[in-house]
């Protein structure tokens, strides 16, 4: 796996397939299913560019916090050391805040964004949510952390049907216990984070994906987004939790790649191309 050093610090990245390239913000919590299948369609017309964001798998740690301007940069230099000139954006929950930021930041790479399950502001209730999976991450053991993150980011219906998988994911929790420090400066940099006047700012088109039952960041944030933006499409799905690109995979891969080809044939039929690579 290449990687991009960024002030001294060394940010893992991969590229995959052919065509308009797709940066993603990946969530940095996942199921027993995991991403593959969502990863492995995007593939089939995009360039794919994946990457360890700062205190996540092979890239350095946090020295210190970082807001989501400064994690936007890092995504932007990515995105330079893969030899993409712009991309389609896919942002899932932190990475929103991310992915607002590089496009108001670096509205030349950007030619799309996709928003899953983003939040705009932490109003009363994130604030509350994310303290409270502050205190979790402090005084619960890794298992039972495990077991209190599952409830929360999936529905009780993907629970069941891969009970078992949960129940692996828990016991492998105490053999990587998780980091109460870290959690917390990850959850204080989303509540830190106002996209309403960025997203206000931002022409680029954009599909907001939100799910009705998404506990965590509920409903009224994809639709509070959509409302602001002058060029964003909103699709809600009934189900799905906080994790849609791992309990709705097909339905999100659907609307995704429909949303960035419908962007791309524009571009090709229009007067300014954007290149890409």
């Amino acid at each position: 796996m290449p990687e991009v050093k960024i002030d001294g610090a060394s940010i893992h990245y991969e590229s995959r397939g052919s065509g308009p390239v797709l940066l993603m913000l990946l969530p940095q919590s996942s199921g027993p299913v995991g991403l593959d299948a969502l990863l492995t369609g995007l593939v089939e017309n995009h360039r794919v560019v994946t990457y360890h964001q700062r205190g996540t798998g092979r890239s350095s740690a946090w020295s210190e916090p970082m807001s989501m301007v400064d994690q936007a940069a890092d995504a932007a230099l990515v995105l330079e050391a893969a030899g993409a000139e712009c991309a389609h954006i896919f942002c899932h929950s932190t990475g929103c805040g991310i992915g607002i930021s590089l496009a108001a930041s670096h509205v030349h790479l950007t030619t799309s964004l996709s928003l899953v399950n983003p939040w705009t502001w932490g109003d009363p209730h994130l604030t509350t949510m994310q303290n409270l999976r502050i205190a979790a991450a402090r005084t619960l053991d890794p298992i039972h952390y495990s077991r209190f993150n599952a409830a929360l980011l999936f529905p009780p219906e993907y629970r069941r049907e891969h009970q078992a998988g949960f129940v692996r994911m828990a016991k492998d929790a105490c053999r990587s216990p998780h980091n109460a420090d870290d959690i917390q400066r990850r959850l204080e940099s989303i509540l830190a984070f106002d996209a309403r006047t960025l997203l206000a700012q931002l022409d680029v088109p954009t599909l907001v994906v939100g799910a009705r039952d998404d506990q965590l960041m509920p409903a009224w944030f994809a639709e509070e987004a959509a409302a602001i933006m002058s060029n964003a499409e909103l699709e809600l799905f009934d189900g799905g939790g906080h994790m849609l690109p791992e309990t709705r995979t097909m339905r999100l891969l659907e609307v995704v790649s429909a949303h960035t080809l419908l962007v791309t044939s524009k571009l090709v039929a229009g007067s300014s191309v954007r290149p890409w690579r």
